[in-house]
């Protein structure tokens, strides 16, 4: 899985923490604080109800505010990430300045106005209140140098993560040129390096103002009625306290599954590598990627039948035919059109940024997707390769754009997924389609002519599919609920500074059968190099990402008149799909997820059984090939 920042139509909720105050800062603060004075006053006048229109018609002027911050946030973050200069930096301080001064008081009156019955309030205008009560990653606290000091914090580790880099034998490595190793190269010793190179430099920097960071922002959330920063999160991503169990019961319902593809790449890696314990657990250094969270990079490894047998290779393929970037981009947008939905529209097409800029300025290559707040406007930032991967990755952004398009006719607090984990669960629902056989022999990457190849072919063809699926979908999983079930602990104060580094390894160890490369000390901080930490971007939304996809898959299936196995369903060119699908993103946040996913699928929550029966001729096939060895790992003692 490539890694992916929030969507900016969503970037106000994480804005408060992502940027930096202006240089007047401190008078904007005082500001405020006159402002909350009169928010306090005005509280005990306010009321919903159909006699006193004053909540409905402040919604509606708040929210008519909230699309000017999105618009210009949205334009400050482009123009930055697009071209890192001090100059973009100094006008994302100022955006940041005006939304910090508009949002505090904002977020204060709608809490008063939600102290009144929920009966008093029409639907709408309640749900409004309870979004803007809720659009920060972290709630503002009383304290105007501990806001001041949140936003510091994060805007120093984001900027570490950014620069950082490793020099050896004068040549200088980023993050890319790292993960490129670990993708490619099949060399111990050189994997060790890479990957220790980036956990070292980039991981211990971060960890002391991430150990500030966690005390600041606990203080927020207390001054806000919670227990910690992590029971806030939850009810903003989800509107419900209750998140860790149902994550638990997705990740027990999955890993039987992962068990046994756990051990089957065990076995394949020990067969090239002397470091790996056929019984125990795999060094993390080996698996493709950076935060051995997905291991389709080492497929040459680990597919169950010679590539040659399948006859196809989809990036030679785009390679031979002349595909270029943004080639790439049109073929994508063409399996939206097939569906019914819009095209990608003009802005789209000029202002999008494709591929990294010639004029080699420096730019932020993550994949991500734009929503200026406008009609029309809406981008995607890529630094594109002609690989199957970017073209995957591709479609999953653009999946991102078709939602932004789809809800636009919203409020503009209602122009996100219905919950945290919609938006990536839709990109990634498209992509499902776009691994097919069926997909790429219709947009001609492969040839059309599978079904004359024998039942032998046909089958290895089919495993090798599901199991680059698997290695990307599965394997990820453990990876994606330790994530947060570890920064819970650590915002409880279960988990203190100096444990930071063994209990994350623990996690990984006890959860997914994955281990540090190289001995880890109290101050190493290697769950800081990963993006998510330095940028605070709570993480629980991809775990359930990647399970709801198939959920969402399989109804859109089911629509399209899909008969056969799950794992060879294409929506292409399904009007019907492409109905079902519109009808569930042009609602945007404007109804509770649960009424959301129970009108798209039939279920009220995220379940795994679409994912499991995905999978099924896989598992079947590994349990098969696993008869005989070690099956999961030793877990005595690693209880987290």
């Amino acid at each position: 899985m490539k890694p992916r920042t929030p969507w900016v139509a969503i970037m106000l909720v994480g804005l408060m923490t992502e940027l930096a105050l202006s240089k007047d800062s401190h008078e904007k603060l005082k500001d405020i604080e006159k402002q909350l004075e009169g928010v306090k006053l005005a509280c005990i006048k306010r009321k919903c109800g159909t006699l006193n229109l004053d909540a409905k018609e402040w919604a509606r002027k708040t929210d008519d505010e909230l699309g000017v911050f999105l618009k210009n946030a949205a334009t400050s973050d482009w123009n930055y990430d697009t071209n890192i200069t001090d100059e973009n930096a100094r006008k994302i301080e100022e955006v940041a300045a005006d939304v910090e001064r508009w949002i505090i008081p904002v977020m204060k009156t709608a809490e008063c106005y939600l102290n009144h019955p929920k009966e008093s309030c029409d639907a709408t205008t309640f749900r409004m209140l309870r979004l803007f009560r809720q659009m920060t990653v972290v709630p503002p606290a009383k304290n105007a140098e501990t806001r001041q000091r949140i936003t510091r914090l994060i805007n120093e580790m984001r900027k570490i993560y950014a620069t950082s880099n490793v020099t050896r034998d004068e040549t200088v490595y980023k993050l890319s040129d790292l993960s490129d190793i670990l993708a490619k190269s099949r060399d111990n010793d050189e994997l060790l390096w890479a990957w220790g190179a980036w956990h070292n430099t980039t991981g211990r920097q971060v960890k002391k103002p991430y150990e500030e960071l966690v005390s600041k922002m606990n203080e927020a959330a207390k001054d806000n009625g919670y227990t910690d920063i992590g029971l806030y999160w939850k009810y903003a991503d989800y509107d419900r306290s209750d998140i860790e169990s149902e994550m638990e019961k997705l990740y027990k319902q999955t890993l039987p599954l992962y068990e046994q593809l756990h051990a089957y790449v065990r076995r394949k890696l020990a067969d090239r590598y002397k470091n790996v314990d056929r019984t125990g657990f795999i060094p993390a250094h080996l698996l493709g990627n950076m935060w051995a969270q997905d291991w389709e990079m080492i497929d040459d490894i680990l597919l169950p039948y010679p590539i040659s047998s399948s006859n196809y290779n989809v990036t030679q393929a785009l390679i031979s035919q002349g595909f270029t970037p943004e080639r790439m981009f049109r073929l994508a947008e063409q399996f939206f059109v097939s569906l019914g939905l819009e095209p990608m529209t003009p802005d789209f097409w000029n202002k999008s940024m494709f591929v990294r800029p010639t004029d080699n300025r420096p730019v932020e290559c993550h994949a991500s997707a734009y929503d200026f707040a406008s009609p029309t406007d809406f981008r995607i930032k890529m630094c594109t390769e002609v690989t199957s991967e970017d073209l995957e990755t591709i479609h999953h952004e653009m999946g991102h754009v078709e939602y932004f398009m789809q809800y636009r006719h919203q409020q503009f607090v209602f122009r996100t997924g219905a919950n945290a984990a919609f938006h990536e669960a839709i990109g990634d629902t498209i992509s499902l389609s776009v691994r097919t056989d069926t997909h790429l022999a219709a947009i001609g990457l492969i040839p059309p002519s599978l079904p004359r190849l024998t039942p032998k072919q046909l089958h290895e063809q089919k495993m090798n599919s599901l199991m680059r699926t698997a290695l990307l979908k599965i394997a990820f999983l453990p990876f994606g609920y330790a994530m947060d079930k570890w920064r819970f602990k650590v915002f409880r104060g279960e988990i203190t500074p100096a444990d930071y580094t063994s209990s994350w390894w623990n996690m990984r160890e006890y959860y997914g059968g994955i281990t540090a490369p190289i001995p880890r000390s109290s101050d190493d901080f290697d769950l800081g190099a990963k993006y998510h930490i330095p940028a605070n971007v709570p993480y629980s939304r991809y775990f359930f990402s990647f399970v709801g996809q198939f959920q969402f898959h399989a109804a859109l299936c089911k629509e399209a008149g899909h008969k056969g196995p799950l794992y060879t369903c294409d929506i292409y060119r399904s009007t019907k799909a492409g109905n079902k699908l519109r009808s569930a993103l042009s609602l945007g946040s404007s109804r509770p997820s649960e009424e959301v996913l129970q009108a798209f699928t039939g279920q009220r929550s995220f379940k795994a059984d679409s994912m499991l029966e995905y999978f099924k001729p896989l598992d079947e096939w590994l349990k098969n090939e696993n008869k005989g060895h070690k099956v999961g790992w030793k877990r005595e003692g690693h209880r987290p």
